[in-house]
């Protein structure tokens, strides 16, 4: 498997342009859509959690999976590497099981996915609308829409991990890249129509739409086709039973990044004014998940190649990815920040914006706390990437701990906003943010002089030495 600059340039290239799609429209939402649909189209975002709940562990786990396949593998294995063919066939069988199993598990899924959408859904929204000012049948529809949404973007959720597994990552961005070009071109014209929050719903279907169908057909080459047709596929109920015991562990693993970040505006919206929240929810805490994406941009091209390199047994090269993925993540956390804490109220006033930044002391909370997870998520990537899911217990229990903390601190204090940034990164603090990179410091046999050579050639390290020159 290949990666190269032009990978990385289309990464970046796909990052800027889910940037640019909110320095473009975030703007408008903020300016055209009162305070509070504004802070229920952040509550709808973070919804979107919902996916991540539902898909326990598969898309990473298929991601993986298409991985080994596409690098020799003769089978799957439930825990620990496959066997790697000598001369890297591709084992199309195995494949075309693997695929099988992917569609018939999506499309399960999906059925739970539409019955919970639309009753606790139902739930939910009359519940954050009885204080709703504005008009409510329009919020409902906008609401019922976006939750159909989901359910769409949940349905064809494993085209990610067949791009991404085979190792397509300048296509998957250069598709990135166009879809988020048609959000940026529908979504103004929508807003400025004065179709108000239906405007971003709509934008966003559409956006998906581009994005599975072009997916889809940069995946199907001719030859895999060809290939795919000729094969006879390998059981996949006994794939999806096989590539379960690592799955659900995941799945577990991931409630904790759910409940202690995606749905944090989901609870929030129970007890704090819409009004509140969209500062919270649509601005800040979208900024501050900007930055967490952009700081992974690297490090997330490169993971197909660390999980080639796991089933080589090539560890040195795995050290290297791992050292400078954090050297980069921590980088880019502390441009964007420095940059948002010193101009971001500046360019709130220029574009006018009725919605304003966090205080400075919760900002730079916010951004800490992404910034642990960031590097928290590069560590628990490298664990998982030789196929075992240690940490899943501990991220369980710790999910399980803030929500019950933060429910409480919620409803019998008046830290608001507050609560939503320090109960997560206290809980997290008390283990996640630290065990598991130790425990891949231990596995690497990384020690303190690995990262003075890493700073001493830190130009040729990070790639500048031509610019320098």
């Amino acid at each position: 498997m290949k990666v190269g600059r032009s990978d990385l340039f289309w990464n970046y290239g796909a990052s800027f342009m889910r940037v640019a799609s909110g320095v473009i429209v975030l703007p408008l939402i903020l300016r055209m859509l009162s305070s509070e649909d504004a802070g229920l189209w952040g509550v709808m975002m973070s919804l979107y959690g919902m996916i991540i709940l539902l898909d326990f562990g598969f898309n990473i786990t298929f991601t993986r999976a298409v991985t080994y396949i596409f690098s020799g593998a003769t089978e799957l294995k439930a825990e620990g590497l496959s066997p790697v063919h000598e001369s890297g066939v591709i084992n199309y069988p195995l494949l075309k099981g693997a695929l099988k199993a992917m569609r018939s598990y999506y499309a399960g899924i999906s059925v739970v996915l539409i019955i919970i959408l639309f009753t606790g859904g139902y739930w939910y929204i009359e519940k954050v609308l009885n204080a709703y000012t504005g008009d409510k049948d329009v919020a409902r529809i906008a609401w019922y829409f976006y939750l159909i949404y989901i359910c769409y973007q949940f349905y064809t959720y494993y085209y990610d991990a067949l791009l991404m597994g085979r190792g397509m990552i300048k296509r998957s961005k250069q598709i990135i890249v166009l879809s988020q070009t048609v959000n940026i071109i529908i979504a103004p014209i929508l807003l400025l129509s004065g179709f108000g929050l239906i405007s971003m719903v709509i934008s966003q279907s559409i956006m998906a739409i581009v994005n599975r169908t072009l997916a889809k057909r940069a995946f199907y080459d001719a030859e895999t086709k060809s290939n795919l047709l000729m094969a006879k596929a390998e059981d996949w109920k006994k794939i999806i039973k096989t590539l379960w015991v690592t799955a659900y562990k995941s799945g577990l693993s991931n409630l904790s990044g759910v409940f202690t970040n995606r749905m944090l505006a989901m609870f929030g919206a129970l007890f704090i004014p819409l009004t509140t929240m969209a500062s919270y929810g649509t601005l800040s805490k979208q900024v501050a998940d900007i930055t967490f994406t952009l700081s992974l941009v690297w490090f997330s091209t490169y993971y197909p190649k660390l999980t080639q390199e796991r089933v080589m047994n090539s560890l040195n090269e795995v050290k290297r990815i791992y050292i400078k993925a954090q050297f980069i993540t921590v980088g880019v956390f502390v441009f964007i920040a420095t940059g948002v804490l010193l101009f971001g109220e500046w360019g709130l006033h220029i574009i006018r914006s009725s919605t304003p930044f966090l205080d400075s002391g919760l900002m730079t909370l916010l951004f800490l706390a992404a910034l642990l997870e960031a590097l928290t998520s590069v560590s628990i990537s490298v664990l998982l990437s030789r196929n075992v899911v240690p940490y899943y217990k501990a991220q369980s229990v710790t999910a399980l701990v803030t929500v019950a903390v933060l429910l409480l601190t919620l409803k019998f204090t008046n830290l608001g906003v507050t609560a939503l940034i320090v109960v997560p990164l206290v809980t997290q603090l008390a283990y996640q943010h630290w065990r598991w990179t130790l425990m891949v410091i231990k596995e690497l046999d990384i020690k303190l002089n690995d990262y003075k050579s890493f700073i001493s050639n830190l130009p040729e390290n990070l790639g500048l030495t031509k610019f320098i020159r």
